[in-house]
């Protein structure tokens, strides 16, 4: 008989449709054959019993008709019954179809900020003029994805599959934790600023371990590692629609402003970027900001020009 013709007479047999000539053919169908397949025949321990439960279902339902010893009749629906299962997981293992692994890539401009959630569940929140590249699902032993710019992460935990954020020279490696990374391309260093759990930094030189309120911070020159105790809160107030300055030059808050409204400063003199400003905005709008700046420092004005340019004039009082 063929292949066919045998998961045919199964199937009738199954339902109780076969007849008494299919059965006398079916009973002479060899079950020896298939237990050398016997490791073929299960997807898995959950699939066994699910056969299992099926066949003693089949068995014990009223008004049977059993032609022959009722321990014979059980050993034929074994024959039977891991035959049909045979060819059924035979057949579909043929049709199974493994989708590829689709690379994802999100990117934030100036001005705006995103927040994703990974197949693993895994929360990240990107920062502005900020690239992530992550695949659609995690196969394999580590969880992988690569960083320009700058996010925070709450990390899924997986004990057995390490989450992994290549930036550009630097692997941080965790296994489920929050932390913030600053990795923007015109900065000289990489920064990893951990908020709960372990983190590992690690170049191809070195590497350090971080713990909570600690900060590790590769230099892109010398291609060293340097840790340090810090307040994460300062490292985190950006996600939640904070900036805040701490003595800070005007040029360093020039360049968090553009980043934060998607808008370029310019100098009348390059003086006034060393003014130095003490500050914090809660989501507040760039005008605000603005305005609260030159009233801190009276000589300051400033300028809307065309194209999201603001010319910053005047003289500093500090």
């Amino acid at each position: 008989m063929t292949e066919k013709k045998i998961k045919g007479l199964m199937e009738k047999y199954l339902n109780g449709t076969i007849t008494k000539k299919e059965e006398s053919l079916l009973e002479q169908f060899d079950g020896r054959l298939l237990s050398k397949n016997h490791k073929e025949v299960f997807k898995d321990e959950r699939h066994r019993k699910q056969i299992e439960r099926q066949l003693s279902q089949n068995i014990s339902r009223p008004n049977k008709r059993i032609s022959f010893p009722k321990w014979t009749k059980i050993a034929a629906s074994i024959t039977l019954m891991t035959g049909l299962a045979y060819f059924v997981h035979k057949g579909t293992k043929v049709e199974e179809k493994v989708e590829p692994i689709v690379e994802m890539t999100k990117t934030t401009e100036w001005g705006q900020k995103l927040n994703l959630t990974l197949a693993d569940g895994t929360q990240i929140r990107l920062n502005s003029g900020s690239t992530i590249t992550y695949p659609d699902r995690f196969e394999g032993d580590v969880r992988e994805v690569e960083l320009q710019g700058e996010a925070f992460f709450d990390v899924a935990k997986n004990p057995d599959k390490p989450f992994v954020i290549k930036s550009g020279e630097v692997l941080t490696t965790v296994l489920g934790t929050s932390f913030n990374i600053n990795t923007y391309p015109d900065s000289q260093q990489i920064a990893v600023t951990v908020a709960t759990g372990k983190v590992k930094v690690a170049s191809h030189e070195n590497e350090i371990h971080l713990g909570p309120n600690e900060q590790g911070v590769f230099d892109k020159k010398t291609k060293t590692i340097s840790k340090k105790m810090t307040d994460i809160a300062t490292f985190l107030n950006w996600k939640d629609g904070i900036i805040h300055f701490e003595d800070t030059s005007l040029a360093k808050v020039a360049e968090s402003l553009e980043r934060w409204y998607g808008v370029t400063f310019i100098f009348e003199k390059e003086s006034l970027g060393d003014c130095h400003i003490t500050a914090n905005f809660n989501n507040e709008l760039l005008p605000a900001v603005l305005e609260s700046i030159v009233y801190a420092k009276k000589g300051l004005r400033y300028e809307f020009l065309e194209n999201n340019k603001i010319l910053i004039k005047g003289r500093c009082t500090d």
